[in-house]
């Protein structure tokens, strides 16, 4: 469902690459020790701080500077690198600005329902990043987060973030095999044209949650419409080369009724 959206995403991630711009970091083994050390006393979501203005370092995807975010999920587990975090643009310890634009990216293989499992992926990745010193603005498809002074004086970054999220949706979401995080802190260009990269697979969860998923896992379209005259109907097409969508007491097929 999502797949093209994934590869197109990271086409534009090895662009910048072949460009210089992007590093990777394995962060494997900082989530194995940060398991050990923490004991799961540090996976952040429970209670997390308030950042007033005042006690702000700087603010991430405010408005004014750009933002985007998106959470797909997969069943080809050759389009995800288990532990991988991507950045493009500088890191929090490697900049003085007090406010920057902000992607954040997330891809999962699972063996469950893609379409639940991107949800439920978006979910833990709200509540697990928030943390002391890290805080996250309500704002549909879109990320707008502030880091404390004392967090950024505690050397937080956007790669330890990272492990942090993976390190969620690896032991939280139910079916998900791998995951990798990918952040842009570049410019808001880079931010804009990755944000219409992603709005295929925005349009197509939006559709899903307007459909009723019935227990033999189809999909029930409730709209009075027709299909030859919906205006969703080409989002629609594409949606059902992978899951079945059922329109009363009738199977819509992939390409006609």
């Amino acid at each position: 469902m999502f797949d093209e959206t994934i590869r197109d995403i990271q086409a534009w991630f090895r662009q910048k690459s072949e460009e210089n711009r992007t590093r990777r970091f394995d962060v494997t083994a900082l989530i194995e020790t940060s398991r050990m050390c923490s004991n799961g006393e540090n996976r952040g979501g429970r209670n997390p701080q308030i950042i007033l203005k005042e006690d702000t370092h700087i603010e991430l995807g405010h408005p004014s500077a750009g933002s985007c975010s998106v959470a797909l999920a997969t069943c080809d587990s050759s389009l995800v690198v288990n532990g991988r975090v991507t950045l493009i643009g500088p890191d929090i310890p490697e900049t003085e600005e007090k406010m920057l634009p902000f992607a954040q990216i997330a891809f999962a293989c699972c063996r469950g329902d893609i379409a639940e499992t991107s949800w439920e992926m978006d979910r833990i990745l709200h509540v697990r990043a928030q943390t002391d010193g890290y805080m996250l603005r309500s704002v549909p498809n879109l990320i707008w987060a502030r880091v404390s002074k004392e967090a950024a004086r505690s050397g937080f970054s956007l790669r330890d973030l990272g492990a942090r999220l993976i390190e969620a949706l690896n032991s939280e979401c139910a079916g998900v095999t791998a995951s990798e995080v990918l952040f842009v802190t570049s410019s808001r260009e880079d931010v804009s044209a990755l944000d219409a990269i992603v709005e295929t697979a925005r349009n197509k969860l939006r559709k899903l949650q307007t459909f009723e998923r019935k227990a033999d896992g189809t999909y029930e379209c409730t709209t009075s419409l027709d299909c030859t005259e919906c205006p969703e109907k080409p989002v629609c097409d594409t949606v059902r080369q992978v899951i079945t969508i059922r329109k009363g007491d009738r199977i819509i097929r992939f390409g006609g009724d």
